[in-house]
């Protein structure tokens, strides 16, 4: 080899250490920064993953699966309660018409009545002045006179009382009557709309409710995701300790193929030996190269994720879910208002049909009245007969008087008969209508009231968990944003170490240009060599396994070992 050679070959291995060299002062500060970095992104990540497992677990805690059927089952149990208070209201209505037409017609029959007691109030003083025209011989006489008088301011008070009573009560009815005929065509408007409603309304909560079941699940597995991409880099960087002894060992075996090229002679004893040592060097920083590689191409898939990474859905569905559930929470109020209403309804009703059966208790004191009245009067009739008879000729006016007393007997006897059927038809009415208000009494709301506080714990149960999401997703949402604002830094240094991988490129580039010049001084010198001879030069200073790999792969001419992805769990302390 001429010296000229030899000196070119001693420069070219020269410039491939300093390049190395370069290469490892340069890229200790960047792996550093690098390691720094990613370390603090895994505390985030960390402090991220606590804070979603805390967000599921109480999520599961509450339960959100048991809020809507249990507000969908008020949702029944109000439209069946107001749907049967409609219907029994409606009914009571037709009632209520029914009543008021049997009232209007037991108020003529009271009227008529009060004529009947009007003409006894006649025959009293027509007695009354016959007794004084019969003097001392109608003493028996004046007594029937006196017993007339009493007996028909009686039954005149009474009548009049009945049918004052039977007018105030008819009046009541047709006013309650009107109310709830022009209430019921609102309060069934109103029934529909709120329907209407709260069906909307746990549309809109049911799928914000399965947001908030299934956002921190979903959150937290694309922060598990990328808290392995971290601890995965991290665990690569940390690697760097093979990749820099594999370096070293390279600077040294140049050192010795430096030494045989300074040798006089040297090349001429074995230049196949040397070819094929730098074969070898090439070899390991390719695969340092691979492996360094391999780190920037999992910065970048770290850098991707964590900025994918994001709690701004979490923490918006806390504040929507609690609107959608004071919604809901609104509607149901509504139900209660509704309810109260018809509660007032109810009571109108009650207070109508009471006023009602105190009537019914007037007439009913007043047909045993009548009863009394009809026997009294046939009394009257029998005894004013007698007396006429007794009289003799002077007695023809007690005889015409007992003939009207008994026809005043008959009338009221048709006139009896006549309210005894209009109350016997009220009676019925009134007995219906009380089956009918069995529907508005407190017994009939008990499934209500169950299904309200079930509800109410529920809609609880659902603020608690929206309050206690939107909280800890407004810590997370701080941190993501923190680690996002830390990947300029991180991109940074990505680029930084891709230049110092640049020295690399350069040293293995110098190295096959000294191989090259070598193998062109001999044309066999590729094929011939001696492996003892080679592993024995550098084999020596092999401590890691991946270096014997790739100087076996480089003698035999086979794949160079694919450098493994580093990724967390592989037995790697990362902190």
């Amino acid at each position: 080899m001429r010296s000229d050679q030899r000196a070119e070959f001693l420069g070219t291995v020269g410039e491939a250490q300093s390049a190395l060299q370069h290469l490892e002062r340069s890229s200790e500060s960047e792996i550093d920064a690098a390691t720094r970095a990613f370390r603090g992104l895994a505390g985030h990540a960390d402090m991220v993953l606590k804070q979603a497992a805390n967000i599921i677990g109480h999520v599961e805690r509450e339960d959100m699966s048991a809020v809507l059927p249990r507000v969908q089952t008020l949702c029944r149990t109000v439209r069946i309660f107001l749907e049967e208070r409609l219907a029994a209201a409606t009914s009571i209505l037709e009632t209520l018409k029914g009543e008021e037409v049997l009232l209007r017609r037991l108020t003529e029959i009271t009227e008529s009545q009060k004529a009947v007691a009007a003409h006894l109030k006649a025959l009293s003083v027509l007695t009354n002045i016959e007794v004084a025209k019969l003097g001392s011989v109608g003493h028996d006489f004046e007594l029937l006179a006196q017993e007339l008088s009493v007996f028909s301011n009686s039954v005149y008070q009474q009548t009049a009382e009945l049918a004052s009573h039977t007018r105030t009560c008819e009046s009541t009815i047709a006013e309650a009557r009107r109310e709830l005929a022009a209430s019921l065509p609102q309060l069934k408007r109103e029934m529909l709309l709120m329907e209407a409603d709260i069906a909307a309304a746990l549309q809109a909560i049911e799928g914000d409710l399965e947001q908030l079941d299934k956002l921190p699940s979903h959150f937290r597995s694309g922060a598990e995701a990328s808290s392995q991409q971290i601890a995965g880099v991290v665990a690569a960087i940390q690697s760097h300790d093979i990749t820099r002894q594999q370096v070293e060992h390279v600077i040294g075996a140049l050192q010795v193929i430096a030494t045989r090229l300074a040798l006089p002679g040297g090349v001429g004893e074995d230049p196949a030996v040397l070819c094929a040592g730098l074969t070898i060097q090439s070899c390991q920083l390719q695969n340092v190269r691979s492996t360094m590689d391999n780190w920037t191409s999992q910065i970048r898939n770290c850098m991707t994720g964590i900025q994918q990474l994001s709690a701004t859905a979490l923490v918006g569905i806390g504040p929507l879910v609690l609107r959608q559930e004071a919604e809901l929470s609104s509607q149901l109020s509504q139900i209660e208002r509704m309810q109260l209403r018809s509660q007032d309804y109810s009571a109108k009703i009650q207070n109508t049909l009471g006023g009602l059966s105190t009537l019914l208790k007037l007439v009913n004191e007043q047909m045993e009245r009548s009863e009394n009245i009809r026997h009294l009067l046939q009394l009257l009739t029998f005894n004013s007969l007698i007396e006429a008879d007794h009289l003799g000729r002077r007695g023809t006016v007690v005889s015409a008087i007992a003939n009207l007393i008994k026809e005043v007997s008959a009338e009221w006897n048709v006139i009896a008969g006549q309210s005894g059927a209009a109350l016997a038809e009220i009676l019925k009415l009134v007995t219906a209508a009380n089956q009918l208000m069995e529907i508005f009494s407190d017994r009939s709301a008990a499934k209500m009231r169950e299904d309200q506080v079930l509800t109410s714990a529920a809609l609880a149960q659902v603020r608690a968990a929206a309050a206690f999401v939107a909280k800890e997703a407004a810590g997370m949402e701080v941190i993501t944003v923190r680690m996002q604002s830390h990947l300029t830094a991180v991109e940074n240094t990505g680029r930084d170490l891709e230049k110092c991988f640049g020295y690399l490129d350069q040293a293995v580039a110098l190295i096959e240009k000294l191989n090259a010049g070598l193998q062109s001084s001999d044309a066999y010198v590729k094929e011939h060599f001696d492996s003892a001879e080679v592993e024995r030069l550098f084999a020596g200073s092999y401590t890691i396994a991946i270096e014997r790999d790739v100087m076996r792969a480089a003698l035999d001419g086979t794949p160079l070992p694919v450098a493994a992805q580093a990724f967390a769990g592989n037995e790697v302390e990362l902190f």
